[in-house]
């Protein structure tokens, strides 16, 4: 299929003998996906492609073309850093040309280096006539910088690290790279080491590789009178010593006198011996007075060392880990191991030439990993332009079935060309998907349809899809194991409330570690936000408030929107973090109401701005300071998940998963004596009145403000003939403390065993229209009024408490921001009162038949939220009393095959059984799309 693609395109391109190939790459980004076979072509004019094309077609090899004979498959990749020996003056000069990210990183390096040791390791990088200097104040900032550079400019075009590997002194750039120690402190400790190693006397010291088994070279170093040590172990067949020069030169000419390949390499004291150990004390001591970070930091991206042969881990002593790195012998062999143990298999070495490749195959032959891992370079010390580069980073491509193809894109992701006239069509493989017609039996039985019985109709309503099914569900986070990490970001940190700015200023300063840039911006005009890409809206701590003071504060926070700019053309993505706002471990305290409420709404405002992905991280409060921000910088360069927490174990991802619904029922089946039913006299209050009422309740009181007026009278009459039951509709305003107090009275010889929270005050409402005040009325019945039933009212001991929210709590909606904010504070009510001993629990409903005075257009922007109408009966005889075990937000949605992956909603229920799961359909859903 490869060459008749080829054979279409290379039609085309004869026959538009004008139209470059970057237009035609546009056109092959903007109609194919990548498939699991691939082939790419680097080219730069028509001629070079029609060449290419032609032995793709032929079958053929082309410099100019790169190809996988295998599937592609997801790939981890691993950024590998060599230590001393390979470097040259000038050897960064071709990246700091052609590569803006290469020559950013770089710059901000050697600034680091000019400001703590008063030399900049940039007239080495960039000038080839430099004479050689192989002094470790000289070389090793050189190479760190170096091996930084060609990280950003890695991650610039869409290969991202999930592990680094360190050789030698190249392991402090991958602890900076992979996150575990910050820039500045990487900086200090490579300029305090080189300095006191230059210390040791110049001509007395050497240090050579062997192409030899680690027992052959100690039995080399037994059988002679000098003084040297093993010191490296690279690979099973090539090892390193270091000691005296004399010693280490009569070694390596014995062994090229005997044809084995041996090499003294330019590093000038006795690293990796035991006579490292003289400046220990020193090393310790500099490093513990200058270091910002006593500790290591945790990491998403392992940092595999030689020094020990593992990763890094926070409760290694920094001073003293660089101290052994510089003193042990260099375990390259096990560090490979531990990477390949895991699953890194792309091993991609930072070096202008390639120093460790035949080591990491040798190493991954002898783990049995070679037909499955791949070793990539970065370039040739003779490469002259950026083709060996470019080859590189296709072979890269080809193999990762995850690659990020739009970090290829030469045009700015704003800008969209025209379509190209007459371009060929997708070439498929065409499979007959059915049996050919033959006449006459054909053996198989086909199953026999149940008859459709009525009371399987009256199941669930199906005039709206005919393909829904009843869900019950429930909010679940799951430990993110692995994930995927966009590349580096142009931030636009805002402040929410003002009181966040330490955090937000060591977010900024921060952001470079990562190959990002970053602003703040302050007040509402959306040119502050400049070109950045993406919107990070930083919340603090909040402070402990009842219910009043936190509706109050969400009003506050919606109705002013001093932290809101507007986005520019440039923003991709808009991120709001939390600190408290998520219930997601089993530690975390029940949510804060402020923040889930403030993230709740949040998630509505996506809807206003189609394309841009709206997402949430949020925090606990011993990770929401200014010395964590590496971490949530690393959280916010995740790609894909629209909600994450972030923990002191770890990242995890909201998602929506099914509930067992054939739990045990006998404590559902009793009747309650009394039943009391905030909104009692709305819509939704009369279905629960008539369910418990035909239940065998014989009292039933409801609230509302109006109590029973003529709309009502008549159906409450039919339920009290029907049944018997003694129905009271009582007026009562449960936002006045005073008048709750009252109701109290009156009902203080029947104390309520089920109280239900039915009132409804739906919303449809843009961001621009929000004030504060319309917040205050939408959750002043919603929010505080139930607040005050449920501290006034008398209840029995047994008493249960069911709360109606609403899915939009979970996935928003379009003008829902009000209505979604107020039903998550519902939920994080219902979880407080659990906690302090209350049998409260907080159902998500979806849409039900009998709010049809939300008028066509209201209906019309539920069902694009893919919300389906649940029919009264069918909701009606499926709940009862809450379950007594916590089931979080339950919710029903179907699993059709049109819309599979897309959250569908019918409502709620209580657990009811006899409820029929829905064939193949999906057991676990995302939490909300990426983008909206």
């Amino acid at each position: 299929m490869l060459r008749r693609e080829a054979s279409a395109l290379l039609a085309y391109v004869a026959e538009h003998p004008r139209i470059a190939p970057n237009r035609i790459a546009g056109m092959i980004f903007r109609t194919r996906v990548a498939r699991r076979y691939r082939t790419l072509v680097t080219v730069e004019n028509h001629d070079q492609l029609v060449a290419a094309l032609r032995t793709v077609v032929a079958g053929t090899e082309h410099p100019l073309v790169v190809r996988n004979s295998e599937p592609a498959t997801a790939r981890r990749h691993g950024f590998v850093f060599p230590g001393q020996g390979g470097q040259r003056p000038g050897m960064g000069r071709l990246f700091y040309d052609a590569f803006p990210s290469f020559r950013a990183e770089v710059e901000r390096c050697a600034d680091l280096f000019a400001k703590q040791f008063g030399r900049s390791p940039l007239s080495y990088l960039l000038d080839d006539q430099l004479p050689p200097n192989d002094s470790a104040t000289v070389v090793q900032p050189a190479l760190f910088t170096q091996m930084a550079g060609l990280a950003a400019l890695w991650r610039t075009v869409g290969v991202i690290p999930r592990a680094v590997v360190g050789h030698s002194q190249g392991e402090i750039a991958g602890a900076y790279v992979s996150g575990v120690m910050s820039l500045d402190d990487a900086v200090t400790v490579v300029g305090t080491r080189a300095g006191i190693a230059d210390k040791f006397p110049a001509d007395d010291y050497a240090m050579a590789v062997i192409a030899t088994d680690r027992d052959t070279c100690e039995e080399l170093l037994a059988r002679n009178s000098g003084w040297a040590e093993l010191s490296v172990v690279n690979s099973p067949s090539m090892v390193g010593i270091s000691g005296q020069r004399e010693t280490v030169h009569q070694i390596v000419e014995h062994l090229t006198g005997d044809g084995v390949f041996a090499r003294v390499i330019p590093v000038r004291y006795p690293a990796h011996t035991s006579m490292i150990a003289s400046i220990g004390a020193q090393i310790r001591h500099a490093l513990t007075e200058n270091l910002h970070a006593g500790e290591f930091t945790v990491s998403e991206i392992d940092c595999i060392g030689a020094t020990l042969g593992t990763a890094i881990s926070p409760e290694m002593p920094v001073d003293q880990y660089w101290f052994w790195n510089l003193r042990n012998a260099v375990r390259f062999d096990r560090a490979v191991a531990t990477a390949a143990a895991a699953h890194v298999d792309t091993f991609v070495e930072l070096a202008e030439h390639p120093t460790l490749q035949l080591a990491l195959r040798e190493n991954l032959a002898a783990l049995g990993s070679e037909r499955t891992a791949r070793v990539v370079s970065t370039s040739h010390r003779n490469a002259t332009d950026l083709a060996e580069f470019t080859a590189n980073l296709a072979k890269i491509a080809v193999h990762d079935l995850d690659y990020n193809w739009d970090a290829l894109r030469a045009e700015a992701p704003d800008r969209v060309s025209l379509p190209l006239r007459d371009f060929p069509n997708v070439q498929n493989n065409d499979i007959p998907l059915w049996l050919s017609y033959r006449a006459g039996t054909s053996g198989v039985a086909v199953p026999k349809q149940p008859a459709v019985t009525p009371e399987a109709e009256r199941r669930v309503d199906t005039s709206n899809d005919s393909r829904a099914y009843p869900r019950l569900l429930r909010e679940a986070w799951t430990k993110v194991t692995r994930r995927s990490m966009m590349p580096p970001r142009s931030y636009a940190f805002i402040d929410g409330t003002g009181d966040a700015g330490a955090l937000v200023e060591a977010l900024r300063d921060n952001a470079p570690n990562f190959g990002s840039s970053a602003r703040i911006v302050t007040g509402t005009n959306e040119s502050g936000i400049g070109d950045a890409d993406t919107v990070v809206i930083v919340l603090p701590s909040p402070a402990l408030l009842d219910d009043r003071e936190a509706a109050e504060a969400v009003a506050r926070f919606f109705g002013n929107r001093t932290w809101w700019p507007g986005l520019s053309s440039t923003v991709t993505g808009c991120w709001l973090v939390t600190v408290g706002g998520e219930q997601a471990v089993a530690d975390d305290r029940p949510a804060h109401p402020v923040h889930a409420a403030i993230a709740a709404g949040f998630r509505c405002m996506g809807t206003e701005h189609p394309g841009i992905a709206f997402r949430h991280l949020d925090l606990t409060p011993d990770i929401a300071g200014p010395d964590k921000a590496d971490n949530i910088l690393a959280a916010l360069q995740s790609a894909g998940e629209s909600e994450l927490a972030l923990r002191a174990d770890g990242m995890y991802a909201k998602r929506v998963i099914d509930i067992d619904q054939d739990g045990d029922e006998s404590s559902r089946a009793v009747a309650p004596d009394h039943v009391v039913i905030t909104g009692g006299t709305g819509k939704l209050g009369q279905e629960f009145c008539e369910h418990y009422a035909r239940m065998g309740t014989r009292q039933i009181t409801l609230i509302s403000r109006s109590g029973e007026t003529d709309a009502v009278t008549g159906r409450l009459d039919a339920i009290r003939r029907s049944t018997g039951a003694k129905v009271r509709a009582l007026p009562c305003d449960v936002t006045d403390t005073a008048a709750v107090t009252a109701l109290a009275d009156q009902l203080r010889d029947t104390p309520a065993d089920l109280i239900i929270h039915a009132a409804v005050d739906y919303s449809d409402t843009p961001l621009a229209e929000v004030t504060a005040d319309k917040f205050q009325d939408a959750l002043r019945a919603k929010v505080i009024g139930i607040s005050n039933v449920l501290d006034t009212v008398p209840r029995t001991d047994s008493c249960r408490v069911m709360l109606c929210s609403s899915l939009a709590a979970t996935i928003g909606g379009k003008g829902q921001l009000m209505y979604a904010a107020g039903n998550r504070m519902l939920d994080v009510l219902a979880s407080t009162r659990r906690a302090s001993g209350l049998d409260c629990t907080s159902i998500q409903w979806g849409q039900w038949t009998v709010h049809l005075d939300l008028g066509d257009t209201g209906i019309a922007k539920l069902a694009a939220a893919g919300y389906t109408r649940c029919a009264r009966r069918c909701a009606r005889r499926r709940h009862g009393p809450p379950p007594r075990q916590h089931p979080c937000r339950r919710v029903r949605s179907d699993s059709s095959p049109r819309h599979a992956g897309r959250l569908r909603v019918w409502a709620a229920t209580f657990g009811a059984r006899g409820q029929q799961r829905a064939r193949g359909a999906r057991r676990d859903h995302p939490a909300g799309p990426g983008g909206t």
